[in-house]
């Protein structure tokens, strides 16, 4: 990776205090487009894997989007236990953190349930479709399946936290050591029959719907705090060139 690194933070289940023994940490580091991103008009991300770290590169660029769109996979670098800056721009971001969360709320239930619908066809889909390597390990083929279902509740789960705790991201996202956090590593670590967690996510998809859609799609969008992320990063982008083509001179 050859790109400016504007910051890197942790995301996932070390993120939430949801590790178990064989969890890698997975990371986001946002990096700064070239002149030559510019003028070609290219926007890409990218993926490494080591032993013991995930990381995906992103685009700075297509962050205010990823906000505005509520995608809780990059709210929470803004919200991440670690982080490793590289210039100011975390931090600016990180001063209107909570506003940045609340400023598309019909948005944020809608991607929550996005994720879940996903999680669930992941886990129906790795259910009915077993492979030969899956026979070979079926502890393999169970973690997949546990996995799931746990990102699956855990996302619902963090709707209901989310309301519970008045608008404070922090604590809806990351578990500290109480019953709910114990029950969604017993999802994790097999304590559960399939039927047992397929009925679990139906119920708990409806409560989710009766209890939490009304509340969520009943507030208004903030456009002037999108127009504020995005000037942020764009002014950053800005400063970035400009200092580039000043060493280019």
């Amino acid at each position: 990776m050859n790109r400016k690194v504007s910051f890197k933070a942790l995301v996932g289940s070390h993120n939430y205090n949801l590790q178990i023994e064989s969890s890698d940490k997975d990371f986001k580091a946002f990096f700064l487009p070239s002149f030559e991103d510019l003028y070609s008009g290219e926007k890409y991300s990218k993926s490494f894997t080591s032993d013991t770290e995930d990381i995906e590169y992103h685009d700075i660029r297509k962050l205010p989007d990823m906000l505005w769109k509520s995608n809780v996979n990059f709210l929470e670098v803004l919200f991440s236990m670690e982080v490793h800056k590289y210039d100011e721009l975390y931090d600016k971001l990180r001063s209107k953190r909570e506003e940045i969360v609340r400023m598309n709320l019909p948005y944020l239930y809608d991607a929550c349930m996005g994720m879940f619908n996903q999680k669930y066809k992941d886990f129906q889909r790795d259910l009915s479709y077993v492979t030969i390597d899956d026979f070979n390990n079926p502890e393999q083929w169970k973690n997949k399946v546990n996995k799931h279902a746990m990102s699956a509740l855990r996302i619902l789960d963090f709707l209901e936290r989310y309301k519970n705790f008045n608008y404070n991201f922090q604590l809806a996202i990351r578990y500290t050591y109480e019953a709910q956090r114990d029950n969604l590593l017993s999802v994790r670590k097999g304590k559960y029959s399939v039927q047992e967690l397929d009925e679990m996510m139906q119920l708990t998809e409806q409560y989710t719907i009766e209890k939490l859609k009304d509340w969520y799609k009943g507030h208004k969008s903030n456009e002037e705090m999108k127009r504020w992320v995005e000037d942020v990063v764009r002014e950053h982008v800005k400063e970035n060139i400009k200092k580039e083509l000043t060493c280019l001179e």
